[in-house]
């Protein structure tokens, strides 16, 4: 059983978990990363790489509460791997800090190692050739079981130094108690609940949690009185931590030039190791293999230390607790205690894939052909036959290959775009139809009503004047708006020459000025008189500019501030803004600006195709505008140009 679960909330579908999971127990579902329980061996690596927090583990803490809070006699077990990651405190001060938590007793799990290395000497002397491979990382044991079912004979049949300590506790120093372990590692969770070796130890805290129930009660170990650890002490077993320590406790070394003794460390060593043993292709005595770099690299350790600098804070706690005496006393008080356990195989198989499938997959993402397979590893997967092998297995699903979602993202893109070019289309013919159609449908009527008075002979001069002027309105009405759709289809060719932008804002203000003062908008220039001049067509940005200030005076009803503001950018270039204090414009209506036809103003003021035509000349001019509004506060166009630095004017 899994400790392991994803967050789904949390996660960001980065697929490192599935790029660093040694066991292949990641699933992707929706884009989003699932543990695969039966297969997951507890090694902690995704929780390490999840950036995001979407990979988390068990909690004990709860657990460990209840025991305090129920059970008079609680022994902590702590790991050997404790001076390396809890580094705010001495360790007699972690002593009386677990001790104010409730915990009766507190013990070293470094003298189970003492006693289980004198087992590994027993067992290596009994050996009849065949590897026999270390089971204290229950990570390794884990994925033997599962992944290498052919191992398990080779596997020491030796309890780990927490089930050794719980032993001695449960069936030596106090039978009525409850222990609970203290460590970096999460696959002791599941390593406890082993039905070969359950009931030894109750449950596990990690580093990280014992400090949050340090944090709950408001205890800082760092103040405490240091106390003495109780029950059996241990000697070189404080070096169980260190990848090579059981070696150095057992007194025999990993000499290359004897090479029958292997000590490794790290997922991808040891993946190698069971290969090659179960190939037959390595005959060493023993090999010693932590999933990670020995138990001062577990995965629940959070300081920034180096490897190093861990290995010499054990080092130095070893030699400065050293009492070989007093261990070899307690190793011979303890000796009896069982120290073996059994090991169980899983079936965790996954289906083999057919090679029709297989390419059928190749197909769909486009790898087919090996000179398009790019095995870039952005999916999780080493290539991307190990992705096609996955996503016929269920594990995995093409949308996890980068290229292929790019494809079809380009090719969804076009589609919307193509799409979008329909709908506007559709709404800019609706538009049109509605603006002509309701000028010529008044034509319509006054041209009958004057027909239907002059055959009566009954209308005068005057009225018939009348009837003429508002047929020429709304013929003047539908001619404007013909020409404003043929400047935007046109998009005719700019006639460019030096322009003065001032000069051009100026006059631009002067076609419809006079209407700021009715409205009572204070208007300010900022236009300054040391900017280059720019090649462009006058007639067109004096369109642009009095289009933009004539909005920009129709946005204050009410009165407001109009600013007019010339200035050279940073990189160089003219940049011309109108900022109102009016209405402001939505986020959802800013999108839809240069829209043809789409107006924020009400029936009647405006046909929507202004900007249109002025995104259009200000494209055509090389240059680029951009808004920015809030509504209830103002807008602010602003346009960048290319400046003439060459000539000032």
């Amino acid at each position: 059983m899994s400790i392991v679960h994803t967050d789904r909330e949390k996660c960001q579908g980065c697929y490192a978990c599935v790029r660093n999971c040694p066991a292949k127990a990641i699933k992707i579902r929706d884009g989003l990363a699932e543990v695969i329980v039966e297969r997951c061996i507890d090694c902690g690596k995704c929780i390490c790489v999840c950036v995001t927090k979407a990979k988390q583990a068990e909690s004990d803490v709860e657990k460990v509460w209840q025991l305090l809070s129920h059970h008079p006699d609680v022994v902590a077990v702590v790991s050997s791997s404790f001076p390396a990651a809890l580094l705010d405190c001495k360790p007699g001060q972690l002593v009386a800090s677990l001790r104010k938590l409730g915990f009766t007793d507190v013990m070293e799990a470094a003298f189970g190692a003492e006693l289980i290395s004198r087992e590994y000497v027993r067992i290596l002397n009994e050996s009849e050739g065949r590897p026999i491979i270390s089971s204290n990382c229950p990570a390794v044991v884990a994925y033997i079981a599962k992944y290498y079912p052919s191992l398990l004979s080779n596997l020491a049949p030796i309890v780990s130094p927490t089930i050794a300590m719980g032993r001695i506790i449960k069936q030596r120093y106090n039978a009525q108690a409850k222990v609970v372990f203290i460590g970096p590692c999460i696959a002791k969770k599941t390593e406890t609940t082993d039905e070969d070796v359950t009931g030894a130890v109750d449950a596990v805290l990690t580093f990280v949690e014992i400090k949050q129930m340090f944090a709950d009660r408001g205890i800082n170990p760092g103040d405490d009185e240091e106390q003495e650890f109780s029950g059996p002490k241990p000697d070189l077993g404080r070096l169980f931590a260190i990848s090579g320590g059981l070696l150095k406790v057992m007194d025999i070394t990993d000499d290359i030039l004897q090479n029958d003794v292997i000590s490794v460390h790290g997922q991808d060593y040891v993946l190698r190791i069971l290969g090659e043993i179960a190939q037959g292709d390595i005959n060493a005595r023993f090999a010693n293999l932590y999933f990670c770099h020995g138990c001062i690299d577990g995965p629940f350790i959070d300081n920034e230390l180096s490897g190093f600098s861990r290995k010499g804070l054990i080092a130095r706690y070893t030699r400065s607790n050293a009492d070989p005496i007093q261990t070899e006393n307690d190793i011979e008080q303890y000796a009896d205690i069982d120290l073996n356990r059994k090991f169980t195989g899983q079936n965790i198989y996954l289906p083999t894939p057919s090679e029709e499938e297989i390419q059928s997959v190749l197909e769909i993402i486009g790898k087919v052909d090996p000179n398009y397979r790019m095995d870039c590893g952005s999916c999780g997967y080493a290539s991307c036959q190990e992705l096609a092998v996955s996503i016929s297995q269920g594990l995995a699903e093409v949308n996890m290959c980068w290229p292929y979602l790019l494809k079809k993202l380009e090719a969804t893109q076009e589609d919307l775009i193509q799409a979008e070019k329909l709908t506007s289309l559709g709404q800019m013919a609706a538009s049109i139809a509605h603006e002509v159609n309701n000028p010529l449908a008044g034509v319509l009527i006054y041209t009958k009503l004057l027909a239907k008075n002059i055959s009566t002979e009954n209308i005068g001069k005057e009225k018939s004047l009348d009837y003429l002027n508002k047929m020429d309105t709304e013929l003047t009405r539908s001619s404007k708006l013909i020409r404003n759709l043929l400047d935007f289809a046109r998009q005719s060719t700019p006639t460019l020459r030096l322009v003065d932008i001032n000069q051009v804002i100026e006059q631009a203000f002067g076609v419809g000025g006079h209407q700021a003062d009715l409205q009572n908008i204070k208007v300010i220039r900022e236009l300054s008189p040391d900017i280059p001049k720019v090649m462009a067509d006058f007639d067109q940005l004096q369109q642009v500019f009095t289009n933009l200030i004539m909005n920009a005076i129709q946005a204050m009803p009410e009165g407001g501030k109009l600013t007019l503001r010339t200035s050279i950018g940073n990189d160089g270039q003219l940049k011309i803004e109108v900022e109102d204090t009016g209405s402001g414009i939505s986020q959802e209506n800013t999108r839809k600006l240069y829209t043809p036809f789409f107006t924020t103003k009400e029936k009647g003021k405006g046909v929507g195709l202004g900007l249109a035509v002025a995104y259009g000349i200000i494209q055509r001019h090389h240059g680029r505008i951009e808004v920015q509004s809030t509504q209830g506060k103002g807008t602010t166009f602003t346009i960048y140009m290319e400046a003439n630095h060459a000539e000032k004017g």
